[in-house]
């Protein structure tokens, strides 16, 4: 089994990756029902409903990186939607994409150390678990396939 080196894994907001990030997980869930009855023979059985996601981020703070705490923080104040992506840069055959909100943020400065952000995103709606062509982009994969099929 290949190893995966995890330090190559970056969050992006839109195109822009989400600077001096340390840590970067995403969970995705679905709330079951449970449907057992007497002709489950003793077997617990459930029903998936609801799905969603989140994503959470823990990095440095660096106020000259495009991203950081500042706009985090606003983008809560403003309830905006943003575009996340989950992408390893070597490998563009598996990019999580989502729509979400910025749930909650902070920011911790210790006596001594070194200033460090907490980000935490809840998804909303529907999202994707593949390669980079999505609904954004469909249409660019496809204007590619017809340019080169003139050109033959």
């Amino acid at each position: 089994m290949p190893l995966i080196n995890a330090s190559s894994f970056l969050l992006y907001k839109d195109e822009t990756a989400i600077g001096h990030s340390q840590e970067v997980n995403f969970k995705f869930e679905v709330d079951l029902a449970e449907i057992t009855n007497k002709d489950s023979q003793g077997f617990a059985e459930y029903l998936p409903f609801v799905k969603g996601g989140s994503a959470s981020v823990k990095g440095l703070t660096a106020y000259n990186d495009s991203l950081n705490f500042i706009q985090f923080a606003d983008q809560v104040l403003t309830r905006a939607t943003q575009v996340f992506y989950f992408k390893d840069p070597n490998n563009e055959e598996f990019v999580i994409r989502g729509t979400g909100y910025i749930e909650s943020v902070d920011e911790v400065g210790d006596q001594e150390g070194i200033t460090e952000f907490n980000l935490e995103i809840k998804l909303s709606g529907v999202y994707t678990a593949g390669d980079y062509r999505n609904w954004e982009n469909i249409f660019e994969y496809w204007e590619d396939i017809a340019s080169n099929w003139e050109n033959t």
